[in-house]
């Protein structure tokens, strides 16, 4: 008997699990290159101009003090709304300053605030050229609700309003 494989001696099952694989290896191929192509790009207006940038969520690389500083500028918010929920925030960085801000949240006043507070934020030289897009949240939370888990470990009342990613 020989060992030698012979095309005409497959199976109707090898056929088509051969056919699979092929399938599989094909789709790999073509969809792998795809799917790691940067995709979901953000355009957004900048002083007139569009800028069209990949969304970004790791903003304390860019900005390193982005929580002291919101939380001093949103104190007086939180002290004069009582007003617990979460606010979305999509900054355009540029050479380390902030040139465009949208929020979206709790109510207009508080995102005006959320919103100045944005613009007025320091960051520090970016390890990019160009302008970034980033997202972020802020979520403002009663510092006495004791089911709270952001409170928890935060400190005695102290963190009012908290960024996350």
């Amino acid at each position: 008997m020989s060992n030698r494989y012979s095309i005409a001696q497959r199976t109707p099952l090898l056929n088509s699990l051969f056919a699979g694989v092929a399938c599989a290896v094909a789709l790999t191929l073509t969809a792998g290159p795809a799917l790691a192509a940067p995709g979901d790009l953000e355009r957004v207006e900048v002083s007139g101009r569009v800028v069209e940038a990949p969304v970004r969520y790791d903003i304390h690389d860019a900005c390193a003090s982005l929580d002291r500083q919101l939380q001093d500028a949103l104190q007086t918010t939180w002290e004069n709304e009582r007003r617990v929920g979460q606010v979305k925030v999509q900054i355009v960085i540029d050479g380390g300053e902030v040139t465009a801000v949208r929020t979206d949240g709790i109510s207009n006043r508080i995102e005006r605030t959320v919103r100045n507070a944005a613009n007025m934020l320091e960051c520090g030289p970016q390890k990019t050229a160009g302008a970034q897009i980033y997202r972020f949240r802020v979520d403002f939370i009663d510092p006495d609700d004791r089911n709270n888990q952001q409170v928890a470990g935060a400190g005695r009342g102290y963190r009012i309003a908290m960024v996350n990613e």
